[in-house]
């Protein structure tokens, strides 16, 4: 089989970074930046990215089709290119041997990286991001373990090839296996592919682009799929 899914390692963040960035373009990304994005802006969030991969209780994994050559961000015995990424992570984790929890905090979730690029329009992205966090914290609260897909990307020039398949057969088997709920958010376009996984809405959460210069709003739906036994 082409498609093999591996774990990211730190020879990968250029292209975990670069995926991201191309499948998550859009008007909304011209909007939260002030002109293009620096080649060294990209490098410096890839070598930010690194200090991730540490991070406890979370997964990153990447799809690498062996059937054809690295790109120029892979590493040279990738392979194959590395054509989907995927972050989950498990978010109000006990402590050892206490009732207390460890929630992994909102605000360092893989949505905002630790380096800021200098192009980010800070007040911009804060309007988007913030009610994102303050929903996931109203509707799973900061008791109850679950888990979540943080980040979810593919190339666009390899979409409709089985790798998001690969890559949520991952997170949702571990999330069955574990007992837990799962929660993401999620864009009006990859809805439904959410929903065929069992995923239902809860919320949505409105970004208005027309007090940043644009047209139109950016949607994005709060679901939570619960744990199938079997």
């Amino acid at each position: 089989m082409p498609l093999e899914l591996h774990p990211i390692t730190s020879n990968d963040t250029l292209s975990w970074v670069r995926i991201r960035s191309v499948a998550y373009y859009g008007p909304t990304h011209d909007l939260i930046h002030s002109g293009p994005v620096r080649e060294t802006s990209i490098r410096s969030i890839a070598e930010d990215r690194k200090c991730d991969l540490k991070k406890p209780n979370t997964w990153h994994w990447k799809i690498v089709d062996t059937s054809l050559d690295p790109s120029e961000d892979d590493p040279k015995d990738n392979g194959g290119r590395t054509i989907a990424i995927a972050v989950w992570s498990m978010h109000n984790v006990k402590r050892d041997g206490s009732n207390d929890s460890l929630s992994i905090p909102v605000e360092k979730a893989d949505d905002t990286p630790g380096f800021i690029p200098p192009e980010v329009r800070l007040d911009a992205l804060g309007s988007l991001l913030d009610p994102l966090r303050a929903a996931q914290k109203d509707i799973m609260g900061k008791s109850e373990q679950y888990f979540m897909l943080n980040v979810f990307a593919t190339h666009p020039d390899h979409q409709g090839r089985g790798a998001g398949r690969l890559l949520l057969d991952w997170g949702l088997n571990k999330a069955d296996k574990e007992g837990l709920v799962t929660y993401l958010a999620a864009t009006s376009t990859a809805r439904p592919i959410y929903e065929k996984r069992g995923f239902k809405l809860v919320r949505i959460t409105e970004w208005d682009r027309v007090p940043w210069g644009g047209q139109g709003k950016d949607l994005h739906a709060q679901m939570v799929r619960q744990p199938r036994s079997d």
